[in-house]
């Protein structure tokens, strides 16, 4: 059985998807600017969006940061989503300080472990393919 078979497009998608979610979640939620869950989602989500524009995979506009080294900055993401609001007692005050940040550590975490390491084409190609795509979306 083969642990690893989410592809690194899909995983892109998602990550482009999540990040803004959890720096927006905390307000949706409606938690505290100054509460260290809210803030630490934030955080998360930001740093999150920043190392995915610049992982080597479909999903991104520089290929800088290796998928290796993306998918470990997920677990560590996904772990201190899950760990905070434990660590600083948020959870005494109800499910929405606590909830969220647990499932979607728990998902981070599952989907660095479970994506492909690899992405499947060499980054020249992927690149040659984004900008011919670039340029059918934005005729000039």
């Amino acid at each position: 059985m083969r642990l690893r078979f989410i592809p690194t497009n899909v995983h892109g998608a998602i990550d482009h998807a999540v990040a803004p979610a959890l720096v927006a979640a905390p307000t949706l939620l409606g938690l505290s600017q100054t509460s260290p869950e809210g803030i630490v989602a934030r955080a998360v989500g930001a740093t999150e969006a920043v190392y995915s524009n610049l992982t080597d995979y479909e999903m991104s506009l520089k290929n800088v940061v290796p998928m290796r080294v993306h998918l470990v900055l997920d677990l560590i993401g996904g772990a201190t989503l899950a760990l905070v609001p434990q660590l600083t007692g948020a959870r005494r005050r109800g499910a929405a300080h606590w909830m969220p940040h647990a499932a979607i550590g728990a998902f981070e975490m599952a989907m660095a472990l479970l994506t492909k390491q690899e992405a499947p084409q060499s980054t020249p190609v992927r690149a040659k393919r984004v900008a011919g795509l670039a340029r059918r979306l934005l005729p000039v």
